[in-house]
């Protein structure tokens, strides 16, 4: 298994796992919701016994309706929190192993830089993106560098602070890229296509 086929499994993996653990919190509060519906149809029951039964449907029926929009949208909630996790997830795993993290970093600076440019990177990475490193790419290149006092908010990858414009080359906006391509397989690998 490539490390490709591993990342994709892991992910799938731990991905499936919280998506069983999110819907039944779904529902289970589902059912809480529909419990109390009932209860408060039985309190209208016994406070309006001399009503028409009419009245009993609609509220019987608007109760349902709502307990099952409720529980539509905490299901929807919980399948995106889950997405979401899942490509925050795969900002860990790509920069899990350092010597390819800091070969992507590297390519990435590369293809990009200007002279001049300043490199801001994220707090996470400040132990693994030091000022060597970028004298070191800094020198390949042959354009200068230097790296940023001030970190940045986002997770991972840099951002090319330059004279004339700026470019982002973070891990956020890269996988926000590739999220729009396969979002839809991975809810079908996940919900069978249900969003």
């Amino acid at each position: 298994m490539n490390n490709k086929d591993a990342i994709i499994k892991k992910i799938t993996d731990d991905a499936e796992i919280a998506a069983q653990c999110n819907i039944s919190e779904a529902e289970e509060t589902a059912s809480q919701i529909i419990a109390r519906a009932k209860k408060e149809i039985e309190k209208f029951e016994d406070e309006n016994a001399g009503k028409a039964e009419s009245l009993y449907n609609d509220a019987l029926s608007r109760s349902e309706v709502v307990a099952n929009l409720d529980c539509k949208k905490l299901l929807l909630n919980a399948k995106k929190d889950l997405i979401n996790k899942i490509f925050d997830e795969a900002t860990e795993v790509i920069s899990s192993d350092k010597k390819d993290y800091l070969a992507l970093v590297e390519s990435m600076i590369s293809a990009c830089c200007e002279d001049g440019d300043e490199v801001v990177i994220c707090e996470r990475d400040s132990k693994v993106i030091t000022k060597k490193f970028i004298g070191d790419v800094s020198k390949k290149t042959g354009k200068k560098l230097t790296l940023s006092a001030e970190f940045g908010d986002f997770k991972g990858g840099v951002m090319l602070v330059g004279k004339n414009y700026d470019k982002n080359l973070t891990l956020d906006l890269e996988l926000e890229g590739v999220r729009e391509k396969i979002e839809s397989k991975v809810v079908e690998i996940l919900f069978g296509g249900e969003r």
